[in-house]
């Protein structure tokens, strides 16, 4: 089941909109992250009708996700250019992912700052050259190259082109909330073993107008400026083939 069939079942919301979570969308004991915030971001904006696009997100993972999955939403408020909605995603433990979409008309103003900070650009993959991770996992659902990490490797920066194998009629704004999340936190890297990791929550504005890109790929930047006492600060960004950056973001980690 891809990322788009599984927002049109769970969309309307409520249980009898349930959906069970199908085989290779986990990582650990829990939903993909980017897949729980992709079907929260689908249950929001079809919750109310003409919504303006998506502007912001503030992601809680709360808990763990598995089993039977149910989104439920609420309209915190709405004006002439600004909705507020909250969308929550339960569980066979219950809640599991709590969220507040900020959807947003475009104001005219003579004010305007464009100053993102490149990351490393790779070459765009190969497509001799990709791989998927195991059927289990949530990367057998996506496509990259090389390993997605290298524990050990001494940088606090990771970097990777990712996307999806289906995405055909997908959202953009879906898309691009599920592959924000498709790498590991940037502290791994530093690393020199294994070790448990599991983010807390995540900040995302949407800076594009256009969301688009060539073959599905997107550029993951994870940059982690802090970490102590088993908790980490990473800035995060998402740009597509040609180099335009399309969101930005902030996640908090946790590492044991």
């Amino acid at each position: 089941m891809n990322l788009k069939d599984m927002i049109t079942q769970i969309d309307a919301g409520g249980a009898e909109n349930a959906l069970p979570l199908p085989e290779g969308w986990v990582q650990g004991r829990t939903a993909f992250g980017g897949l729980s915030s992709a079907l929260a971001y689908g249950a929001a904006k079809h919750s109310e009708q003409d919504l303006p696009p998506l502007r912001s997100a503030q992601i809680a993972f709360t808990g763990p996700l598995f089993g039977t999955l149910t989104a439920e939403t609420r309209l915190i408020s709405r004006g002439k250019s600004t909705a507020f909605i909250q969308s929550e995603i339960s569980g066979d433990q219950g809640l599991g992912l709590h969220c507040c979409f900020v959807f947003a008309k475009a104001r005219s103003h003579d004010l305007s700052v464009h100053k993102p900070e490149e990351p490393p650009f790779p070459p765009l993959p190969a497509d001799a050259d990709l791989r998927s991770g195991p059927a289990s996992y949530f990367t057998s659902r996506m496509e990259f190259v090389g390993k997605r990490i290298d524990v050990g490797h001494p940088s606090n920066r990771l970097t990777r082109w990712m996307r999806l194998k289906e995405r055909d009629g997908l959202d953009p704004v879906a898309e691009i909330l599920c592959m924000g999340d498709s790498l590991p936190p940037s502290i791994m890297n530093m690393m020199d073993q294994n070790a448990m990791v599991s983010s807390v929550n995540w900040q995302v504005n949407i800076l594009a107008t256009d969301i688009s890109t060539d073959d599905g790929w997107w550029l993951i930047d994870s940059v982690t400026h802090d970490a102590r006492d088993g908790a980490s600060s990473q800035y995060m960004s998402i740009w597509n083939s040609r180099r335009q950056i399309i969101a930005t973001g902030m996640q908090s980690v946790v590492y044991y």
